[in-house]
């Protein structure tokens, strides 16, 4: 009768306890509970028992039978793992997609592009400066040399005119991508500076 009663009044006692132990179990144990009140007592409570081969011995010298440990070492077992920790304010944000890191800066020569208007300009001061020096049994032949000298010289003071240097900036982004940019200003940029994308141009991060 006593051992009944301590067994309803161990069961609810031990659910708000702190997790069980094998000292616990050993305890019950010497204290004279019958084996099937020790069962009940293990499967009530949060276990917390050491199922290691250590542990087990303590478990066998503390005078506990088989059947309880095999017991222990089941209940053990088949305790849920703890979940996955809460998502909280502090938790790392999605990456930025169009934010990157500046890879590497070329500086490339551009070469000048001729609009057409160089070799128009140059052709018709050709063919009055040709008209002029012909004399007047030459003047058509001088006029045609001087209009087609005076385009070719036109043509390339023009490209020459618009020679210059453009910027190649290679950018890894934070998704895995990697883009080349040309700017013809100087880039205020260096290697590993931090930039994101902003309407197809790049902006400092």
């Amino acid at each position: 009768m006593k051992k009944l009663l301590l067994a309803f009044l161990l069961v609810p006692l031990a659910a708000l306890a702190a997790p069980m132990t094998n000292e616990d179990v050993i305890k019950m144990v010497k204290g004279g509970l019958g084996e099937a009140t020790v069962l009940q007592a293990i499967d009530a409570a949060e276990p917390g028992f050491d199922t290691s081969p250590d542990g087990l011995v303590k478990l066998k010298q503390g005078g506990v039978s088989d059947k309880v440990i095999q017991h222990l070492m089941t209940r053990k077992a088949a305790a849920p793992a703890p979940g996955p920790a809460p998502a909280t304010a502090g938790a790392a944000a999605p990456a930025c997609k169009e934010c990157g890191t500046i890879a590497a800066i070329r500086e490339i020569d551009k070469p000048g592009k001729a609009s057409g208007f160089g070799a128009v300009a140059g052709g018709v001061l050709g063919a009055v400066v040709g008209n002029s020096l012909g004399g007047r049994n030459h003047r058509t032949a001088g006029t045609v040399v001087g209009a087609a000298g005076g385009a070719v010289a036109g043509h390339m003071i023009e490209k020459k005119a618009r020679e210059g240097k453009t910027f190649e900036i290679g950018v890894h982004f934070d998704d895995g991508s990697a883009r080349s940019f040309h700017q013809d200003a100087h880039p205020s940029w260096k290697p590993g500076d931090r930039v994101r994308l902003v309407n197809g141009a790049l902006a400092p991060l």
